[in-house]
């Protein structure tokens, strides 16, 4: 078993992992429940379930506190660079789960981007190219079990609210939230 040599190829695992649907390759809706799932997946699984062995520390984006909890550029610019070699497809999203509180963190990332056409809510999916990559390069790297966990924590992140989930992270990470915008509404304050 060998390692996963970065950031990038953690981005392509949560992709190709089943989630709610019990489907492989199940798209994750929103750039928001992507960072805060590369977060958690470092936070709660990587080091409790033997796969820092497999992912190390030194493959993790850095996350500080921002004005929407828990950010990382560097998911944002693997994310692109996915896109940009054709191994990730950016899809409107089907459901649109739409939050005040996402409105304003999209409007940031749309400004900082420049990217006027984005359309609100994403659905980021593997394309063939990306699945075919996942299935030769990355798929032997994780065992049976290990697979196991990833997708239970793919299914967790992807079947509740993405409100639900913010709140999670907020609760759970306070040293990750002193900067944010939006705490109050999330917490319920």
């Amino acid at each position: 078993m060998g390692q996963i040599a970065n950031s990038k190829d953690l981005l392509m695992l949560l992709l190709y992992a089943k989630g709610k649907t019990g489907q492989v390759c199940e798209p994750i809706v929103g750039r928001t429940r992507l960072m805060k799932m590369v977060f958690l997946f470092d936070e709660e699984v990587r080091k409790k379930f033997d796969l820092d062995k497999v992912i190390p520390e030194s493959v993790m984006p850095k996350f500080e506190a921002y004005d929407y909890g828990p950010f990382s550029a560097k998911v944002y610019d693997d994310l692109e660079f996915l896109v940009n070699i054709g191994f990730v497809e950016v899809a409107p999203a089907e459901d649109n789960e739409l939050l005040p509180d996402e409105e304003e963190e999209y409007g940031h990332w749309q400004a900082l981007s420049g990217d006027e056409d984005r359309p609100y809510q994403e659905r980021f999916l593997l394309t063939d190219l990306g699945r075919r990559y996942c299935e030769k390069m990355l798929k032997a790297q994780l065992t049976a079990q290990q697979w196991d966990i990833l997708e239970k924590f793919k299914n967790r992140c992807t079947s509740v609210a993405l409100h639900t989930l913010l709140k999670y992270v907020y609760a759970r990470y306070p040293d990750k939230i002193t900067k944010s915008k939006i705490r109050d509404q999330v917490l319920g304050r």
